[in-house]
């Protein structure tokens, strides 16, 4: 009997003992973990496929990117973020033989003057890894590989067709998500505020958009861009 208290007790003395290490290490470790957020100033440029976008759509687009996250070590975090480009727009005039979203342009409708209008924005996740060029440099190459949940949307105006008005309007959107990698160099302008300058790469090639508005017409308008490239610089706060 007196064998049996002693083994009970043990294990309660033993079970309190690691719980209490466990939430010592655990506050110890967490209370190293520092958070942020930032806001950067962007410039994304996508190329499109030829006849796909590329002879009506713009090939840059300011955006912004919103972000925060959390700093685990002095290696390694992750980030959350959400960026949208502005809204733009293209006037473009097509005449016999280009082609407009896959569809070439006929003798019997050319010229045919379009007016067009892009969007891209969405929300994304990061594992970011830092590099410092030595102790308190406050110099840091950041660098990133995460997703992106894509949504663009388009809209295809025809104003006019072999010099008639038309007001056919198409409209084109896709939720995608892909692969987002971004590099660049962070700077310490005091404790807590730091600028960071970028450049990303976004797998937007895997995204193809067609129209949506249910409109029937002999062929399936379609966008179809190639990889973007974005550009930026911006500043965080680090709490």
């Amino acid at each position: 009997m007196m064998k049996k208290r002693w083994v009970a007790t043990a294990g309660i003395v033993l079970a309190t003992t690691t719980s209490s290490a466990v939430a010592a290490v655990g506050h110890e470790w967490w209370s190293g973990v520092r958070s942020y957020v930032g806001a950067d100033a962007q410039v994304r440029r996508m190329d499109f496929k030829g006849g796909y976008g590329d002879n009506l759509l713009q090939h840059h687009s300011p955006q912004g990117n919103l972000y925060g996250g959390l700093k685990f070590t002095p290696t390694l975090g992750v980030e959350f973020g959400y960026e949208a480009t502005t809204t733009r727009t293209r006037t473009a005039t097509l005449t016999t033989g280009d082609i407009s979203n896959g569809a070439t342009i006929s003798e019997m409708i050319s010229p045919a003057v379009f007016k067009s209008k892009q969007k891209i924005k969405g929300p994304h996740v990061d594992l970011v890894g830092y590099y410092s060029f030595y102790e308190d440099s406050p110099f840091q190459l950041v660098g990133s590989i995460g997703a992106a949940v894509l949504k663009a949307t388009f809209e295809r105006k025809t104003l006019s067709l072999h010099g008639v008005p038309s007001t056919i309007v198409r409209k084109l959107s896709l939720h995608k998500t892909v692969l987002r990698l971004m590099g660049g160099l962070q700077y310490g302008l005091s404790e807590n505020l730091g600028a960071r300058f970028s450049l990303g790469w976004v797998n937007t090639s895997r995204m193809v958009i067609y129209a949506t508005d249910g409109m029937p017409s002999p062929y399936t308008p379609a966008v179809k861009p190639k990889n973007s490239f974005v550009y930026g610089i911006g500043m965080l706060w680090t709490f």
